[in-house]
């Protein structure tokens, strides 16, 4: 990743006691979740026995499910804009006065912009973050951590663990942002102006869209919904469920 521009700034590591900081700006964040019905299917190959896709449908609600948890408890966090038109995730959102919900117009790039609309309507001159909604390990101290480190610049992204995706885009108001997200959109990013912030912790960094990404957010330690479904799958076979999954605390 060194063709980035990149935050060189000390940062701590992935522990989820982090520093609060409840004397700043309270961020709007965007969060995506699309349909499971079309969810996670680079998670199809390496789950036992899912002809069905249930598993599949069930993982990616927990990671939706868990990332919110973790946005909502962030001390940084003053409104959540949830973009999305699955029941199975706003039925556990919609008495929560922080959360305003926006139907899914179909695709990534559609939902972003709408959410982003939204938080410019709402709150036009607050700091405005887009978080992808499957980080099951993220917690709300990591979340403020990694929003402190974008506080720092107009734009920031971070980059996922593998370094060409992004978990997070941020700006200093809602029009400050430049979505590219789909394939290799980190780069496209930080081309648009968004400084890459590649010391975030790992847990704001570790989305999950195969089995393997699913075995290192375990080993960080993923939200309880996560773990729940996890728990069911233990003697089943597959890679990164074991007796006890890692749950994070």
């Amino acid at each position: 990743m060194t063709d980035y521009a990149t935050d060189r700034a000390t940062d701590s590591s992935d522990a989820t006691d982090s520093p609060r900081a409840t004397d700043t700006p309270r961020w709007t964040v965007v969060v995506p979740v699309k349909r499971l019905t079309g969810a996670k299917s680079r998670l199809v190959d390496g789950l036992p026995g899912d002809p069905e896709g249930a598993l599949r449908r069930g993982l990616a609600r927990a990671f939706a499910l868990d990332t919110l948890t973790a946005v909502l408890s962030a001390e940084t966090v003053g409104a959540v804009v949830l973009v999305s038109s699955e029941p199975l995730v706003l039925d556990e959102l919609r008495a929560d006065p922080r959360v305003v919900v926006v139907p899914d117009p179909g695709g990534l790039t559609a939902a972003v912009v709408a959410g982003i609309e939204r938080a410019a309507t709402n709150r036009p001159d607050a700091r405005c973050a887009v978080l992808l909604g499957d980080l099951p390990a993220l917690t709300g101290g990591v979340l403020d951590e990694t929003l402190g480190l974008a506080a720092a610049h107009p734009r920031a992204v971070v980059p996922d663990a593998d370094g060409t995706g992004t978990t997070l885009l941020t700006g200093r108001t809602p029009s400050d942002l430049r979505p590219a997200f789909g394939p290799g959109s980190a780069a496209k990013h930080v081309a648009a102006g968004h400084v890459a912030l590649e010391r975030a912790p790992g847990r704001a960094r570790r989305d999950v869209d195969t089995v393997l990404d699913l075995e290192a957010a375990v080993g960080l330690g993923v939200g309880p919904r996560t773990a729940h479904v996890l728990a069911g799958l233990a003697g089943r076979g597959m890679p990164g469920a074991p007796d006890g999954p890692g749950v994070r605390t």
